[in-house]
């Protein structure tokens, strides 16, 4: 018997460490990405079209997977971060614009987590500036924790794991399947792109598939690690699992949309979404809707924070990652409240911020560009990426895609002007 029960703990622990070796940057910039302000945004694409953005959300995972890719090749092939690469071959003027960029979609996206966050403190009756508090010395306490990045991904790791109770609505709800054909057939309509809704919606949900701190965060946090050229193949199958789930959250974000509005829900921002989930799916799920958003918002802050610290440390030519510690790295560990703080103000300050949210959701697809571009380039040069150089057609397909997102964000805010 206690032979047995060593053998099932033996089994049990091998299958720990496989799960935890496979997961890394990748996974974790994936689940990032469905932040707090992207499940409302993939809900309310529910509730405002049905799963009309469904067949959209399932096609975004080969972009998305595509792009983030560039990050490994980058990263493996220079042994750089893209900040630092950038400044050395196009000089520290454009690196500082795409600097820029990246900072101002990371102050709005912080207010959208901080909204989030605050928004499901306020209806188990905790004030708004408790919960903000609370979040900002739990991020400063695993900040400090630095000298071994792999003790901070841990933490990470565990946080993105209560994101994923939102697969639960392919469960509970389910998928209606003659909706689902509806939309398969409607988006090749031409009219429908002539809807304002629509194409902001659309373009909000494309903001929300790829964010500019995304491209810093991957490739820095794999230099960090210390992944080498051994560890390519590993990370882009992880990546690429990353992407599906990633995409399937944003999916699973549209089902529950789409049932809180079939059944007379409101969806007018966080805290009526959740009251929403509470009164078609029961009252424990408010409680498991409220761990997964608060895991996302605060998975999604950790990681936007890195990626800026990465991003704006190697730009300034000092040490960068948390494998050096505080005494080394002060400017690294010091970056990380330049963004933070003002933002956690601004959500005490400005409590109802929905749209708000999905309006920097459509601007993340306009500053996505320069990064995109820069990357791209980049990865297309065998004298910084070496054989992990990528062909002329798939960089000729990739500027075409950063074209079609730029003016798909574009049109949608004259659109809405």
């Amino acid at each position: 018997m206690l032979a047995t029960s060593n053998k099932i703990a033996a089994i049990i622990d091998k299958s720990r460490r496989l799960i935890w070796s496979i997961l890394g940057p990748g996974w974790l910039v994936m689940l990032a990405d469905v932040d707090a302000p992207s499940i409302l945004t993939a809900m309310q694409s529910g509730y405002s079209l049905g799963y009309l953005m469904v067949p959209w959300l399932i096609l975004l995972t080969i972009p998305l997977y595509l792009v983030q890719e560039l990050t490994i090749r980058l990263a493996i092939g220079s042994g750089k971060g893209l900040g630092e690469v950038i400044k050395d071959v196009y000089g520290k003027w454009i690196a500082l614009a795409s600097l820029v960029l990246m900072m101002a979609i990371d102050g709005a996206a912080y207010i959208g987590e901080y909204a989030s966050i605050a928004a499901v403190g306020r209806l188990f009756g905790i004030p708004v500036a408790v919960s903000i508090l609370a979040v900002l010395v739990f991020h400063t306490v695993v900040i400090m924790l630095g000298g071994s990045y792999k003790r901070v991904e841990n933490i990470l790791l565990a946080t993105s794991a209560f994101i994923l109770v939102y697969l639960a609505a392919f469960i509970i709800i389910g998928i209606n399947p003659h909706a689902l054909y509806q939309s398969l057939t409607r988006i090749i309509n031409p009219r429908l792109y002539g809807d304002e809704d629509y194409v902001l919606l659309l373009s909000a949900n494309v903001g929300a598939v790829i964010m500019p701190w995304m491209l810093y965060y991957q490739g820095s946090a794999i230099v960090d690690k210390g992944l080498k050229p051994q560890h390519y193949t590993h990370e882009r199958f992880e990546t690429a699992v990353g992407s599906v789930v990633s995409e399937a959250l944003m999916v699973a974000g549209v089902v529950v949309g789409f049932a809180l509005r079939i059944n007379n829900g409101d969806l007018y921002g966080f805290q009526s979404a959740l009251m929403s989930i509470k009164m078609i799916m029961g009252a424990a799920w408010l409680y498991v809707a409220s761990v997964g958003m608060v895991a996302a918002a605060l998975l999604a802050i950790f990681v936007i924070s890195m990626g800026f610290s990465y991003g704006l440390s190697e730009y300034l030519g000092s040490k960068a990652g948390f494998r050096y510690r505080l005494r080394d790295a002060k400017l690294f560990y010091a970056f990380f409240a330049v963004e933070v703080i003002p933002a956690a103000l601004t959500v005490l300050v400005t409590p109802n911020l929905a749209q708000v949210i999905l309006d920097v959701m459509v601007f993340n697809s306009i500053a996505l560009a320069m990064p995109l571009v820069l990357l791209i380039d980049l990865t297309r040069r065998r004298d910084v990426v070496g054989r992990y150089a990528i062909g002329g057609l798939r960089a000729v397909v990739l500027y075409i895609l950063t074209a079609l997102i730029l003016g798909l964000g574009a049109y949608a805010i004259i659109g809405a002007l």
